[in-house]
């Protein structure tokens, strides 16, 4: 094999092999942020589940709150508040 033959093919050889890679590389980004988005796009849908369920139990456990505070004994303070106002009081 002579050198009439060599450098030819190493001529072609060069160009095709840097397409190759350049190629390799393009699609190995493309696969990369594919997978990187799904990656990012699944925990952000949980994250908001999770802030949506978190925000309903506190709802519901201030709603719980609110309704055993009004099975409580009442203090005397509230009975004087809940208590409709006495007109022997207010005789001048």
């Amino acid at each position: 094999m002579g050198p009439e033959i060599i450098i030819p093919v190493v001529i072609f050889a060069i160009p095709i092999v840097a397409i190759l890679t350049s190629h390799q590389r393009n699609m190995s980004e493309l696969i990369h942020n594919r997978h990187t988005q799904q990656q990012a796009s699944v925990p952000n849908a949980e994250i908001q589940a999770l802030r949506r369920e978190v925000a309903e139990l506190r709802e519901l456990v201030l709603q719980q709150t609110i309704q055993m505070d009004g099975y409580q004994d009442p203090s005397p303070a509230r009975e004087n508040l809940a208590a409709p106002p006495n007109d022997q009081h207010i005789q001048a």
